[in-house]
């Protein structure tokens, strides 16, 4: 039982260690943001989903001052709760059935009467701090299940695969970019980057993972466009509509017609190491101790010389690899503005 303090304070307090922040709640503070900062406060890699009603809004109106009124609530909300407001990985969803009122981490969950809302300070609230992993991610599973099932996100489309595909391919370009590219520098300072060649670390991990983006992406680019199609009939798609169609269309054939080149393979998948064991296991015989030290020298000469070969072979192909990820990467983040232009319709019911 709480009053003059958050039932939930220690539920705030994990805000910043936590994997993910789920909030249920009636209603927001009209106008106290120092809650929906705690949420802005929180590591770029946290995933925040907040589920609320909006007071005000109801199915139908029959006085036009319930309208008005309720028309600058919904605009508040949708102000407040803006994505753009808070990190890659939050999600504002609307529930206009709901009265209950959790707020959760991975860590700890508080249940009861009090609302993600400053003012439920000043009120008797009760509630149940749970800190038991099983009640925890069946409260989780309860929320995605009941609550998510019927809400009503903020975009009109789906627009978070695609932001999570593009982070995950800014990391691949990262790995690739290390792995294949040193600076060069003169006396202390950077004079530019150099192609790494034999000193290159890339190894088959890069591949692995780029085919199963190559996957990933076209389900989610596929999808974002059945999106589109399915929101109206074709005939009634704008011109807007259209052109985004299109744009998601390219993106997602870049990569899907893309094959990494065989030369690019062939260098990764040779192991220098695993070449000269061969090698001595294969001359093990005339490896006597008397000449043990120049047989191993022509073996690692031989492998240093069979990578820079297929590196000198691959450099190109890396080249133009590592461009094309840059540009659908750009294209992506392109494409994720388009669609956050299209704000859920079902909001505004005014």
């Amino acid at each position: 039982m709480t009053r003059d303090e958050l039932g939930y304070s220690e539920v705030l307090e994990d805000f910043q260690s936590a994997e993910y922040i789920y909030i249920v709640t009636y209603n927001i503070s009209k106008d106290d943001e120092s809650l929906l900062e705690k949420i802005n406060e929180c590591p770029p890699d946290t995933e925040i989903k907040l589920y609320t009603n909006i007071p005000s809004r109801f199915d139908q109106y029959y006085y036009e001052w319930a309208k008005t009124r309720a028309k600058v609530q919904i605009d508040n909300y949708k102000d407040k709760l803006d994505p753009e407001n808070f990190n890659a990985k939050f999600q504002s969803m609307f529930v206009f059935d709901n009265h209950s009122k959790i707020i959760m981490t991975n860590n700890i969950a508080y249940v009861g009467s009090a609302n993600y809302s400053s003012e439920s300070a000043n009120n008797f609230e009760a509630g149940v701090i749970f800190q038991d992993e099983n009640m925890i991610n069946q409260i989780k599973s309860i929320i995605e299940e009941e609550i998510e099932s019927v809400s009503e996100p903020y975009y009109a489309y789906n627009i978070f695969p695609l932001i999570f595909l593009a982070r995950e391919l800014e990391e691949l370009i990262t790995v690739i970019h290390e792995d294949i590219w040193g600076v060069w520098d003169f006396q202390g300072r950077e004079q530019g980057e150099y192609y790494l060649g034999t000193d290159m670390s890339l190894d088959i991990n890069v591949i692995d993972a780029f085919n199963n983006f190559k996957i990933d992406f076209f389900i989610a680019t596929n999808d974002s466009i059945k999106e589109i199609e399915n929101d109206v009939s074709e005939e009634n798609l704008t011109s807007e509509q259209l052109r985004l169609i299109e744009n998601i269309t390219h993106l997602r054939d870049l990569i899907d017609n893309y094959e990494i080149d065989p030369k690019i393979i062939e260098l990764v998948n040779f192991d220098e190491n695993e070449f000269i064991q061969e090698k001595m296991e294969e001359n093990i015989i005339y490896m006597t101790e008397d000449v043990l030290d120049e047989y191993v020298q022509e073996f690692v000469q031989s492998a240093y010389e069979i990578k820079d070969d297929l590196a000198t072979d691959a450099q190109d192909y890396l080249v133009a690899f590592e461009s094309l990820l840059v540009e659908v990467a750009r294209l992506a983040m392109e494409v994720v503005g388009d669609l956050k232009m299209y704000i859920n319709d079902n909001i505004d019911n005014t």
